[in-house]
């Protein structure tokens, strides 16, 4: 069954993102697509909470006009929470809010090319996972815009993988590898194949847009290349497209 949906959008209410919601929509409906989540960036070391839910509360109204304007579209509120590990009660209130789907990040990006740095780049990854509070780890090795990680110790990612497959998380497959890197995915083949074996199968697919013509980039070539369980979140429940 194809994948019809894009787990991953940054609108304008992201502070990087360069696109209107309905833009979005009408874009999703040209391509016919069933699912769309809007993971707005939560940057709690550069914003206020207060400041999180004020602009929660306004996204929230947007989507619910736009969802009544254009019902063959399912429109999925989320939120992409940078490193959580660092915001702990934070993150406790965002769980409160009426989310669908809360993807967990590291943007943290090592300067220098290090074990030591590279390693502590998983080990924020490994935290995030054990307190939980998220649905999916997302672009898991997004170390790899920057540096090379041939060095990585494999027990970390081992690790990382146990622990969302316990917790009942979902692995994020990111396509924008694809324009940011000129590879498949994030994570990349080795370490999907890794997650695999160690019996992980619930993932979702993002592109991890921010204009217009990066909507659905290379999802439908990376969830035909992949055989997982793939899903969306609503209400935060995995639900699977087979």
């Amino acid at each position: 069954m194809a994948y019809l949906a894009d787990m991953h959008i940054h609108s304008i209410y992201s502070y990087d993102g360069q696109m209107r919601i309905e833009s979005v929509i009408k874009r999703g409906l040209e391509l016919g697509l069933k699912y769309l989540a809007f993971t707005e960036h939560i940057e709690l070391d550069q914003i206020t909470l207060k400041q999180v839910v004020n602009r929660y509360k306004c996204y929230c109204e947007e989507l619910e006009i736009l969802q009544e304007k254009y019902p063959n579209i399912k429109l999925i509120k989320g939120m992409e929470v940078s490193n959580p590990e660092r915001h702990i009660d934070e993150l406790q209130t965002l769980n409160n809010l009426d989310l669908d789907y809360i993807l967990g990040s590291n943007h943290l990006l090592p300067r220098e090319y290090s074990k030591k740095e590279v390693l502590l780049y998983y080990k924020r990854i490994l935290q995030m996972v054990k307190n939980g509070g998220i649905d999916a780890v997302a672009h898991l090795d997004y170390i790899r815009r920057r540096i090379d990680e041939v060095i990585l110790p494999i027990g970390i990612i081992e690790e990382i993988f146990d622990t969302i497959i316990s917790n009942d998380m979902a692995l994020e497959i990111n396509s924008s590898a694809s324009r940011r890197i000129n590879e498949f995915s994030f994570p990349n083949d080795e370490k999907l194949k890794l997650y695999q074996q160690m019996g992980g199968s619930k993932v979702t697919i993002g592109s991890d847009a921010h204009r217009l013509n990066e909507v659905f980039d290379n999802i439908e070539n990376v969830s035909q290349k992949y055989d997982f369980n793939k899903g969306i979140y609503l209400k935060r429940k995995f639900i699977s497209c087979k």
